[in-house]
């Protein structure tokens, strides 16, 4: 029977009765995850640029904790070194997105990016502006389901971050 549905177009977008017990995503807001997700994973680098550069934009004083921060904005996007981060910063996200079927994976996950932005002081506030930042950009290319799905994913994303900053 699932050949015949593929067939007219119909795939498994997930179900929306099976809650994690952990980050209250249902299968439904994974799939969404995963195939939004695939979309920025097309150009990893520019959407981490226009990510940060969003970011230094709204909340200009997280770039004070970067190792370019005194290169101007409109320099950034050409700049070797921030691209490269910009790229490391997708990808960390990616390997979030990678284990979002395996919980303890996940958290495991979010828990080391906790403890590895401690140890550089990133205050928790910075996480906060990404967060929000993040749903701003994604608001721009992605659907509204999309960013239910997201928003969901994020608070959990970024309490787990949060909680190992302390």
């Amino acid at each position: 029977m699932g050949i015949i549905w593929s067939a007219f177009g119909v795939t498994n977008t997930g179900r929306t009765d099976d809650a994690d017990s952990t980050t209250g995503l249902t299968s439904r807001d994974k799939y969404l995850i995963k195939t939004s997700w695939a979309g920025v994973m097309k150009s990893p680098t520019d959407n981490g640029v226009a990510l940060l550069l969003l970011l230094f934009k709204n909340f200009p004083e997280t770039k004070t904790v970067f190792p370019f921060k005194d290169i101007p904005n409109d320099e950034l996007a050409k700049n070797v070194r921030f691209r490269a981060h910009c790229n490391s910063v997708v990808y960390a996200v990616s390997s979030m997105v990678d284990a979002i079927d395996d919980t303890s994976l996940l958290v495991g996950i979010l828990e080391k990016v906790g403890r590895d932005h401690k140890r550089r002081s990133i205050p928790q506030k910075y996480f906060e502006g990404l967060q929000e930042t993040m749903v701003e950009l994604f608001s721009t290319f992605m659907k509204t389901n999309e960013i239910n799905s997201w928003n969901k994913a994020l608070n959990v994303i970024f309490k787990v971050i949060a909680d190992n900053l302390k």
